[in-house]
């Protein structure tokens, strides 16, 4: 079998609506030839969407879109209402629940504008329990359904329980700043440093 290697594709940028409400969409399509499948990328509570397509110099994989667009799939990324590039009501919680008819919105204009069958989803922390709950309303628009870094119930889980401490917080506002150290944080927080041990 010959290696693939990851390559930077062209993205095109696509807005539908949601409750009457923009609602942003990106896609990559497959380099080679017509695609063997269809899937969409579900973002998580910190962030939109544009995190799953970083152009890293020297990283071609940094990209999900480029790696899967690389490797024969087409692939769309959205941001759901309060997130991204989408529209940000000033009441707007985007809570789990929420997340369903947006998803629903983007499902419908990916298939009117592709005509593609059911969709590959693949969800990221809170986007997975979105992806979940959408999968579970709306079975005849999944084709396959991956769930990564879900928290079901949040027992045990350290992040969580440092967020409990700032409820209040979270609790004054709809909207949450991040800011270049909490971002780093994301992707540095699960690293499992080596333990060394006594010869």
């Amino acid at each position: 079998m010959n290696a693939v290697t990851t390559r930077a594709v062209p993205g095109q940028e696509h807005w539908t609506q949601s409750n009457g409400k923009k609602l942003f969409m990106a896609e990559k399509r497959s380099v080679s030839g017509p695609a063997k499948a269809t899937i969409l990328l579900v973002h998580g509570s910190s962030m939109g969407s544009q995190g799953f397509d970083l152009q890293i110099p020297g990283d071609p994989d940094a990209s999900i879109p480029d790696w899967f667009a690389s490797r024969g799939f087409d692939i769309w990324r959205m941001d759901f209402l309060g997130y991204g590039r989408s529209d940000k009501p000033a009441d707007h919680l985007a809570t789990v629940a929420q997340g369903v008819p947006d998803l629903l919105a983007a499902t419908d204009y990916i298939f009117k504008t592709r005509n593609t069958g059911p969709l590959m989803l693949v969800g990221f922390s809170s986007g997975a329990l979105r992806a979940a709950l959408f999968a579970q309303h709306h079975p005849d628009r999944v084709k396959r359904l991956a769930l990564d870094a879900m928290v079901y119930t949040g027992k045990g889980s350290p992040t969580l329980k440092k967020r409990a401490e700032k409820l209040s917080v979270w609790k004054s506002s709809v909207t949450r700043p991040i800011d270049p150290a909490f971002l780093m944080s994301t992707m540095t927080r699960d690293i499992r440093r080596p333990r060394c041990r006594a010869a």
